[in-house]
């Protein structure tokens, strides 16, 4: 595991101070596709033939329209939006519209739907960055499990935003009992300190307001509205 190509992300990641280290990766890992699917990567068939069938989801759409290549960006839209008429097309010509209504939630009409409305449809980038996340997952659990300085860098994380903390403790539910139990037992009294403090610096920001309250020192809650947002799983 020490040359894994994994690994060094990983511990990069774990070592980023008071930042939920799975945020930091998965940040990351979002910037690189990001810059891999609006780089000349666009035009190669095997891409191209991906993003048409799956398209991007509204929160990728941005960043790629961030990112100034507006002409490859407009090149790939092209291809997918001929993709989707193709299919609006066939749903056209159906001699029995009434099925497309009906409970079938994997008929034409639900997945164009769904597609339309950004639901449960996938995403070129989102599939991208989490066939990648779940091995840094893997790979955080193996770390732990090897024990030496990595493990150690891993029980002194402050703990984790809760999206995060909910996939690990779902990721432990596929190990052993003894070292699920073992897991959950750290990784809990850790994430607990971490939810308390941040509610008490929360309290204190919202003290702070008060035109009373001035000269009171901000102590660590300056940015606790923004630690707060973060830990919820809000956007940055």
């Amino acid at each position: 595991m020490a040359d894994h190509i994994h690994t060094i992300p990983v511990l990069d990641a774990l070592r980023e101070p008071k930042n939920c280290a799975f945020c930091v990766m998965h940040e990351n890992l979002e910037k690189a596709a990001v810059n891999f699917i609006m780089s000349p990567a666009y035009m190669e068939d095997d891409v191209r033939r991906a993003t048409n069938e799956i398209g991007f989801c509204r929160h990728h759409l941005a960043q790629m329209y961030e990112e100034q290549n507006r002409l490859g960006l407009a090149l790939m839209l092209h291809t997918h939006l001929l993709k989707l008429n193709a299919d609006i097309e066939k749903l056209a010509k159906r001699s029995a519209p009434a099925p497309f209504f009906g409970k079938d939630t994997s008929g034409p009409i639900a997945k164009l739907m769904n597609h339309l409305q950004g639901v449960d449809v996938g995403c070129y980038v989102c599939n991208r960055v989490n066939t990648t996340f779940d091995r840094y997952i893997d790979t955080y659990f193996h770390l732990l499990n090897k024990g030496g300085e990595e493990a150690r860098l891993i029980k002194n994380q402050n703990g984790y935003c809760l999206n995060h903390f909910i996939a690990l403790l779902e990721h432990a539910v596929n190990m052993g009992r003894g070292k699920r139990e073992a897991f959950i037992e750290e990784i809990l009294p850790t994430q607990q300190k971490m939810m308390q403090n941040l509610a008490e610096d929360l309290e204190h920001f919202t003290i702070k307001f008060d035109h009373r309250n001035a000269e009171l020192p901000w102590n660590n809650a300056k940015d606790a509205l923004l630690r707060a947002v973060a830990a919820l799983g809000g956007e940055k």
